[in-house]
């Protein structure tokens, strides 16, 4: 390959790479919303599978007296004391996301919730993949987001400045069972207002599922 065209196959790579590099920017923007809204209902989630791209490229490498080269988009019929190669081409391609786990099935996890008496809760988390394969033995981290607990416990009007000593999950870490299923108990403090909502999350590998609970009255 000549130091030209090394030089113009460079820039069309490193073009190529913007474009990748806005659409995942882009994606990391998508995947920024928040997953509930202000009353606790899950929002839609978005994921751009692929981009069709179609670049003009009309541009001119150029070697000095000194034997530098440059390229010069837009500017034929400038100085042609130089060496000069004028290109002028149609680049179009289609940029395909990566699935997540390498196109192995991922996990997909869903949570409910009952009430079982007063402040307290039955969660219930299934796991499934993409395939939709019953996940057994396979272990599910549970946490209760407290940040997004606040702001929605104050939306519906509620002060939530600590969970309190008497809230909590009696299991953090699940197994799932030959349904592929688990469960476990969440407790909330009597203390706490009526209006005060928790936000749980269930994570298994690059699974995650998000359900809002809110606490009710005594």
């Amino acid at each position: 390959m000549s130091e030209n065209s090394r030089f113009v196959a460079e820039s069309l790579e490193a073009l190529l790479v913007s474009i990748a590099g806005g659409v995942r920017d882009a994606q990391d923007a998508l995947s920024e919303a928040p997953p509930l809204d202000a009353f606790g209902r899950p929002m839609p989630s978005y994921h751009l599978p692929y981009l069709d791209f179609e670049v003009k490229v009309e541009a001119e490498t150029v070697k000095t007296s000194s034997g530098s080269v440059f390229l010069r988009i837009g500017a034929f019929g400038a100085d042609k004391g130089n060496s000069s190669q004028e290109i002028s081409s149609t680049i179009s391609g289609r940029l395909v996301a990566v699935p997540a786990g390498e196109g192995l099935p991922t996990p997909i996890l869903t949570m409910t919730s009952a009430r079982l008496s007063s402040r307290r809760h039955r969660i219930v988390v299934t796991a499934i993949n993409s395939a939709g394969e019953i996940l057994v033995g396979q272990g599910i981290e549970l946490n209760i987001n407290m940040l997004a607990s606040r702001e929605l416990s104050e939306a519906r009007g509620g002060t939530l400045n600590s969970p309190r000593s008497g809230t909590g999950l009696d299991d953090v870490i699940l197994v799932t069972d030959e349904a592929g299923s688990a469960e476990t108990i969440l407790n909330i403090d009597s203390s706490l207002s009526a209006k005060v909502m928790f936000v749980l999350t269930a994570e298994l590998g690059t699974g995650i599922a998000s359900l809002s609970v809110s606490a009710g009255a005594d």
